[in-house]
């Protein structure tokens, strides 16, 4: 018994069985259609075509715009590649550069800290120089001054020494009540008077005078006599010193009742 699968004719409004070949396959006419419009021929077919062609052209142009998409991809893949290859390198260099950069930083550290210290021993020599160059210079001071003191003590005493002895009556005869010629003490303070006399007790007595060849002032507080005799010269010894003279002008006078052949000698101190 056969059995058919059936399929609407919706024109005549029945059921009609659906062919198939030997192998199973469905038959359809497409050629001659339904009378819905939908056969081959139609011109909705001829459209339908027309616009499957300009689909296929389309997606012609777009396969090869996708080609050419796909290629600058390639492209842009291949200089992206290249790009992180040199960002890679770039990176190593950068890296490096930035160890370098440490070590410089690490020896610059020690350049540092090693200036400090050399500031800090030239600060600490240039301190002993200048310590060393001011006790020179005080010592260069001290030793030119005390050269100088020294220059100035010995221009002072041969200026002004501190006494000066020189001779008064050299073997003269002085008659009694006579006068040695005038001393002179300028700016001296103390006097010493010693010589020779040929009378036993010749006695000597200061004039003090109002000024150089002024009137004459007696001192009878200062008298000299002559007692010690040199052993057999005949001939006798006196000497005195008179501290804080107080008059300038100065002479001494014989007061023996004879004269006296006498030898004087002054030293005038400060």
């Amino acid at each position: 018994m056969s059995n058919y699968i059936y399929a609407l004719d919706t024109t005549n409004k029945r059921p009609l069985p659906i062919n198939v070949d030997s192998n199973g396959n469905l038959q359809v006419d497409i050629v001659s259609g339904g009378g819905g419009g939908g056969d081959a021929t139609a011109s909705n077919q001829t459209a339908s075509k027309a616009v499957l062609d300009n689909i296929l052209t389309k997606n012609g142009e777009i396969e090869t715009t996708a080609d050419a998409i796909l290629a600058k991809n390639t492209e842009i893949e291949t200089t992206a590649d290249a790009i992180l290859a040199k960002n890679g390198e770039i990176e190593t260099t950068a890296n490096s550069i930035l160890a370098k950069n440490t070590e410089i930083e690490t020896t610059a550290d020690a350049i540092l800290a090693k200036n400090t210290e050399v500031k800090t021993s030239v600060d600490a020599v240039n301190t002993s120089l200048n310590d060393v160059a001011s006790a020179t210079k005080q010592q260069t001071l001290i030793t030119a001054n005390h050269a100088d003191l020294v220059a100035i003590s010995g221009t002072l005493s041969k200026m002004n020494p501190d006494y000066v002895q020189s001779t008064l009556v050299n073997n003269a005869l002085i008659t009694s009540g006579g006068d040695t010629s005038e001393i002179d003490m300028g700016d001296h303070r103390h006097l010493t008077l010693f010589g020779t006399t040929n009378a036993n007790y010749g006695n000597w007595i200061l004039i003090r005078k109002s000024g150089t060849g002024g009137t004459k002032i007696p001192d009878g507080t200062k008298m000299i006599s002559s007692s010690e005799a040199i052993s057999g010269s005949g001939v006798y010894s006196f000497s005195i010193t008179i501290e804080n003279v107080g008059t300038r002008y100065l002479a001494l006078r014989n007061s023996s009742g004879t004269s006296q052949t006498a030898t004087i000698y002054q030293v005038l101190h400060r």
